[in-house]
């Protein structure tokens, strides 16, 4: 196990000859990928100093690689698939972009920002990474990311899995992983990076939409013993092609609550599998707690847990809300630096005490066990029509009738709506209809409810809200006339 930041990014991996990275069929050794690193290195020093470099690749290896490059240089490093806007980029003001290109003919092209470079010490030399949130609680931000925060991530023995068939005698650490993950978020640091410094070595999954059938091949011929995929992904691949996750036997959930029906419908389709639940905000650089589910489960909501190794919690007594919930406060090395805001940090996760802490806006609950379920947030009641409607009470409400396989609901400026997922028989069932509207009655007479046989989903799995709703309102436009 790695503990120190140049063993990192100096380490003998990036010497090996072994294979370290599996991407559209190509694989590379690990001395591949550290020499494509010290070409981007060469190119930011080329160019005097620079504080902050966005590293843009169409290929994760591109982006992988050019943030050890940035790293070795001692820059903060943001990756760029190419979706980042210049709302983002502003929220940076990177001083250099590097653009790299790997497979059969890797190249680096470095662009110099236009104007007058910031000062470096307007960000602490100890950031060394951005992620940008969603943007799904309100506007998007950009997250300092310290070298302290990732190797917190990487010594973490609960996101520990036994090992396939590279494991070392303790059957630990040098676990193949699947990678889904998106760049610019933070499940990139548990997808790749993590099976890095523990050993391990990444294979590059193609995208659900593009060839989901794929993956038992690259399952089997890497021995992947560890994905990490969506609650929306996961739903959809139990439900469509189970087939492509059987043979991998840990599954981890995270970015959105993981549904009872999803998991009950995982072991229907035989899937033997571990699954593992992951709750943290972005703000605190991947995960903060976890829930390994039992073989048997039958509660109506899957916990969120405990928290990991090396974070801590308190509870706070909100404002409003349930009664019985509290607002969690995540603390402990995990927690980010702060907010970046001009190319600046802004503001810092600190408690009055100065010690590392983010108040997450998140409601929790303990169950009988111990651990903690997520009851809706601080933020999360909507108002129609004038009165206060909790949508997490609503959404896990729906999602204990039959036949129920999960439900969202999405709001704009004229309407509210409970997206309900359910199998394809229920679809067209009028009876299956009349239970849903009858719990949604209950909430709200004003809210609309749509059944839907799957979520659109965006480049990094969550539920697209936006598409939702586009199709909503052109279904309304279609019934009104």
């Amino acid at each position: 196990m790695t503990d120190t930041w140049h063993e990192v990014i100096h380490g003998d991996r990036w010497t090996s000859a072994s294979t370290l990275w599996v991407e559209d069929g190509t694989e590379y050794t690990g001395a591949q990928v550290g020499q494509l690193a010290s070409t981007v290195e060469q190119a930011i020093r080329a160019h005097g100093p620079a504080r902050v470099v966005s590293i843009r690749s169409a290929e994760k290896l591109g982006c992988f690689a050019g943030q050890l490059g940035a790293w070795r240089a001692g820059c903060v490093a943001v990756a760029d698939d190419h979706t980042l806007s210049e709302r983002d980029f502003g929220r940076v003001r990177p001083d250099l972009t590097i653009e790299v290109r790997s497979g059969p003919s890797p190249s680096v092209e470095a662009v110099v920002a236009p104007g007058p470079r910031l000062p470096r010490d307007r960000i602490p030399e100890e950031v060394v990474a951005v992620n940008f949130t969603s943007g799904s609680t309100g506007r998007r931000k950009a997250v300092a990311v310290t070298r302290g925060n990732l190797l917190a991530l990487f010594g973490c023995r609960d996101l520990d899995v036994p090992g396939g068939r590279n494991a070392d005698a303790a059957g630990r650490g040098q676990v193949t992983a699947g990678s889904f993950a998106t760049v610019t978020y933070d499940g990139w640091w548990f997808d790749t990076w993590r099976t890095i410094a523990t050993g391990g070595r990444v294979v590059c999954l193609p995208h659900v939409n593009d060839d989901v059938f794929a993956w038992p091949d690259l399952v089997d011929t890497y021995g992947i013993g560890r994905l990490l995929l969506p609650a929306a992904v996961i739903t959809t691949v139990v439900e469509a092609v189970p087939d492509c996750i059987a043979d991998i036997p840990w599954l981890f959930s995270g970015g959105e609550q993981f549904r009872t029906s999803t998991y009950r419908r995982a072991r229907q389709a035989g899937l033997r599998g571990r699954f593992v639940n992951l709750y943290g905000p972005t703000e605190a650089t991947f995960a903060t707690h976890h829930y390994r589910l039992p073989e048997q489960f039958s509660a109506p909501t899957i916990p969120i847990g405990r928290p990991l190794d090396g974070c801590w919690q308190t509870l706070r007594d909100p404002a409003e809300g349930p009664p019985d919930a509290r607002e969690l406060v995540v603390h402990g090395p995990f927690v980010c630096l702060g907010y970046l805001e001009d190319g600046a940090l802004v503001h810092r996760f600190r408690d009055a005490a100065g010690q590392a802490s983010y108040r997450t806006g998140d409601l929790v609950r303990p169950d009988e066990n111990g651990d903690l379920v997520f009851a809706g947030r601080l933020d999360g009641e909507v108002k129609v029509n004038g009165m206060r409607v909790d949508t997490a009470a609503l959404e896990q409400r729906i999602t204990t009738l039959p036949r129920v396989l999960d439900c969202r609901v999405a709001q704009d400026e004229r309407h509210t709506v409970a997206f309900v997922r359910t199998d394809p028989a229920a679809l067209h069932d009028p009876s299956a209809r009349d239970r849903i509207e009858s719990v949604v009655q209950d909430f709200s007479p004003a809210i609309g409810v749509r059944l839907v046989g799957r979520y659109p989903v965006k480049a990094g799995g969550k539920v697209d809200f936006p598409t939702l709703m586009d199709r909503y309102r052109l279904t309304e436009k279609v019934e009104e006339t």
